[in-house]
C-alpha cells in the first residue's frame, strides 16, 4: 500500500482506498499511472492531464498485483497439440522531451512579449516626447526653438511639421518687419510694429526706442507744454521723474495772472508816490540797495527820494503818471530756485505848470527788474521821442 495524490481533488490518499475521503470519487481499480511522466490518472483517460502524453498501451494499475512492485503470476501451460494465435508486436511510442519542448515554448514566447512590449513603451516615450516638444515649440516666440524641432523631429506627425514650419515662417516675417522697423528709427514705423505684431518680443524694445524719442522731442523742444506730452504718454517711461521736475519749474517760470497783478501794482504804488512826493510809499516799492538807478549802480532809498524831490520843480503844480498796458514781463530763475521778474513797459507822464511854455507831457519806456519779495531791484527809464 502506498500515499497517492488524488486524480480528482489532490489530497494524499491509499492507493488501496475505495474512495477518496476528501471527494469521495472511486479509487481501488479506477485508476493507473501514466507511462511518460508517473502521473496517478484515471483509467478511462485517453491522455495524461499533465504531460499530454495519449494512452496507447494500457498502463498498470496502481495497486494492482500485476505492478511492478508485485510478483508475477504463474503461466499456465497450453494443452498439448494446442496452437497459440501469433501474436502481434505492441506499438513502440517514441520518447519525446515534452518538458524542455513546452519550456522552450514559453521561454519564446515570453521573449516576444517583452520585445513588443519594449517597442511599444518605447515608441509611445516617443510620442510623448514629441508631444512635449512640439507644445513648447508652438508656444515659443524664438524662431531657434521651432527649427530645432524641425530637425530633431524629422519623424514627427505630418500635422505637427506643418504647424511649426508656419508659425516658423510668421516669426521670420515679424523678425523682418522689426529689422526695417528699427533700421527706420522713426516713432511711426515703431508704433505700426506694435500695432501689427502686439505680442511680439520686441515690443518691449519698440516701447523703450519710442520713448527715448519722446524724450528727445521734449529736449529740444525745451517747453512746459512738451515736457506735459512726454509724462501723458509716458507715465512710467525711464525719463518720467526728469520730465515732471522740468515740466515743474518751466511752469513756475511761467508768469501767470498772479504775478502780473502784483508786479502791476508794485509799479502804480511807485509812480503814484513818486508823484506825490510819497517818501514813506516810494520806499516801501525799494530794497535798501538798487543794483542800478538810472544807471547808477548800487544806489540807496536815500538817491532815489532825492531824485523824485529834484523833479518836482517849483512851477509844477501836479504831476500824474499813466501807466500804458504793453507789459512785458519774463521770469528768471536764481540759483536758489527763487525767481526774479524782467519788466519792461511804457508810461505817460502829465504835468500841470504854471509856466505854460514848458513841456506838459512826455512818455517814458521803462526797464527794470523785481526781486521775489516784489522790490524794485533795477530801474531804468528812457525817453520817448514824439
Amino acid at each position: 500500500m502506498a500515499l497517492i495524490k488524488c486524480p480528482e481533488c489532490g489530497h494524499q490518499v491509499s492507493d488501496q482506498a475505495k474512495t477518496c475521503p476528501s471527494c469521495g470519487i472511486e479509487i481501488a481499480g479506477k485508476i493507473i499511472r501514466c507511462p511518460d511522466c508517473g502521473e496517478v490518472i484515471f483509467k478511462e483517460q485517453n491522455q495524461c492531464p499533465v504531460c499530454h502524453c495519449s494512452i496507447n498501451a494500457a498502463a498498470p494499475t496502481v495497486g494492482d498485483p500485476v505492478s511492478p512492485y508485485t510478483q508475477p503470476q504463474a503461466v499456465e501451460e497450453p494443452a498439448e497439440g494446442y496452437s497459440a494465435p501469433a501474436q502481434q508486436p505492441a506499438a513502440v511510442q517514441p520518447v519525446k522531451h515534452r518538458k524542455s519542448w513546452i519550456a522552450l515554448l514559453v521561454a519564446f514566447v515570453i521573449a516576444l512579449i517583452v520585445v513588443f512590449l519594449g517597442i511599444y513603451f518605447y515608441q509611445r516615450t516617443q510620442q510623448e516626447n514629441e508631444l512635449r516638444a512640439y507644445e513648447n515649440a508652438i508656444r515659443s516666440s524664438e524662431p531657434a526653438v521651432l527649427q530645432n524641432f524641425l530637425d530633431m523631429y524629422a519623424d514627427a506627425t505630418q500635422a505637427h511639421r506643418d504647424s511649426i514650419e508656419f508659425r516658423l515662417s510668421e516669426l521670420k516675417k515679424v523678425d523682418k518687419d522689426w529689422t526695417n522697423a528699427v533700421l527706420t528709427g522713426t516713432k511711426a514705423e515703431l508704433e505700426r510694429y506694435m500695432k501689427l505684431y502686439p505680442q511680439s518680443i520686441h515690443c518691449v524694445e519698440a516701447k523703450i526706442k519710442i520713448d527715448s524719442l519722446d524724450w528727445l522731442t521734449a529736449m529740444e523742444e525745451n517747453t512746459s507744454e512738451a515736457y506735459k506730452a512726454y509724462l501723458t504718454a509716458h507715465e512710467d517711461g525711464a525719463h518720467y521723474d526728469e520730465a515732471l521736475a522740468k515740466h515743474e519749474r518751466l511752469e513756475a517760470a511761467k508768469v501767470n495772472v498772479d504775478d502780473k497783478r502784483a508786479i502791476s501794482e508794485l509799479f502804480a504804488t511807485y509812480f503814484t508816490a513818486f508823484a506825490k512826493l510819497d517818501e514813506v510809499n516810494l520806499s516801501m516799492t525799494l530794497p535798501p540797495v538798487l543794483n542800478s538807478f538810472l544807471h547808477k549802480a548800487n544806489a540807496t532809498k536815500t538817491d532815489v527820494i532825492q531824485y523824485m524831490h529834484r523833479i518836482h520843480e517849483p512851477d509844477i503844480m501836479q504831476m500824474q503818471f499813466i501807466l500804458s498796458n504793453d507789459w512785458k514781463i519774463k521770469k528768471e530763475e536764481r540759483e536758489d530756485g527763487e525767481f526774479d521778474y524782467e519788466v519792461e513797459f511804457s508810461v505817460d507822464q502829465r504835468l500841470e505848470r504854471s509856466d505854460e511854455s514848458k513841456e506838459r507831457f512826455s512818455s517814458y519806456k521803462v526797464q527794470a527788474k523785481v526781486s521775489p519779495e516784489y522790490k524794485i531791484t533795477d530801474f531804468n527809464m528812457r525817453k520817448i521821442v514824439q
